[in-house]
């Protein structure tokens, strides 16, 4: 089992946080939180992270992947203070049309995933097949700007069969407020 070096950690941190690229370039960011540490770790040319948060002895907690800002992905794992595992959660499960699945048709329109509005995100209960009717669906929202538009394009996505539940534009957020800043 994974557990995190506090020695390293009390060593090396500047404002109870620790960043450091490993031999293989991999980004490790550390810090401490009410009841322990965490870390989030960037391979390089990687679309997900990991996310780990550990105990205050430096066993591990919790431990899974996620895309930046927008959604977990795959079998997250949560333990107890004695290393058993105490719960599983696979966020993947209900998407049958997977990431992967979405990655492919984002390069088949050539979207732009580097600019500065791409996001990705899936959820439930996106109403559109019957507006007004909420459903239990499981749906991919693909958001992504063009250079020179005024308007941000939107894709919702069936995350079961992989349909096209509905494309629109909407506005940029007001002022340049962004929900991460």
């Amino acid at each position: 089992m994974k557990t995190f070096d506090v020695e390293q950690f009390n060593k090396n941190k500047i404002n109870n946080r620790y960043t450091y690229i490993s031999k293989d370039s991999t980004k490790v960011e550390q810090s401490t939180w009410q009841f322990g540490y965490e870390e989030t770790i960037t391979k390089q040319n990687d679309f997900f992270q990991v996310y780990n948060k550990y105990f205050k002895d430096g066993t591990l907690k919790v431990t899974g992947e996620f895309f930046p800002d927008d959604f977990l992905k795959g079998v997250w794992k949560e333990y107890d203070e004695q290393g058993n595992l105490v719960k599983e959660t696979d966020y993947d499960a209900p998407y049958k049309f997977t990431w992967e699945n979405v990655l492919e048709l984002i390069k088949k329109r050539e979207i732009d995933m580097n600019h500065e509005q791409f996001q990705v995100n899936r959820s439930f209960g996106f109403g559109t097949e019957n507006i007004g009717k909420e459903t239990e669906k499981p749906f991919w929202a693909v958001t992504y700007g063009v250079n020179g538009r005024e308007k941000l394009n939107v894709i919702i996505i069936d995350g079961v069969n992989g349909s096209i539940i509905k494309k629109y534009l909407e506005d940029y957020p007001a002022g340049g407020d962004y929900d991460d800043e």
